[in-house]
This record gives structure tokens, C-alpha cells and sequence, in this order.
């Protein structure tokens, strides 16, 4: 779900391990990505994973390790 929202706003096929924001990815991209998964799961996803994950498998991994954690 993660790497098909980062493709939809980056427009271009990214790997698990590419960095977003070399993939063209900016602070409204990461807002139009946190939509598009709240609108699709019901789940507020926090800004800060796109930031600190970098990739798609860092934010999946970051949202793993906070879900953990409550």
C-alpha cells in the first residue's frame, strides 16, 4: 500500500529501497499520500514516517515499530 500510494504521487515506479524524496517526492506529495491511506484504511498515518523512513520499506517499517509500541 505504502510503495503504490509513493508511486501514484511521485508518478514513476519506485523499489522498496528508494529513497522518496530523490524520487521526486515533496511535503505536499506526503500530504497526498497520508490522505490517499487514510481514505483507503482508515488510518491516520503521521507525517514524520515519510521523513524518517525515507523509503517506502523504512515508513512501512516505521509504522510497524510505532503499532508495536501502543
Amino acid at each position: 500500500m505504502i510503495i503504490d500510494c509513493v508511486r501514484k504521487v511521485a508518478d514513476k515506479e519506485v523499489a522498496p529501497d528508494t529513497d522518496i524524496f530523490s524520487a521526486g517526492v515533496d511535503s505536499l506529495s506526503v500530504l497526498r499520500c497520508r490522505a490517499m491511506l487514510r481514505q483507503q484504511t482508515g488510518v491516520q498515518v503521521p507525517g514524520h514516517v515519510f521523513f524518517g523512513g525515507r523509503t517506502p520499506a523504512g515508513i512501512v517499517e516505521l509504522i510497524g515499530a510505532q503499532h508495536v509500541g501502543r
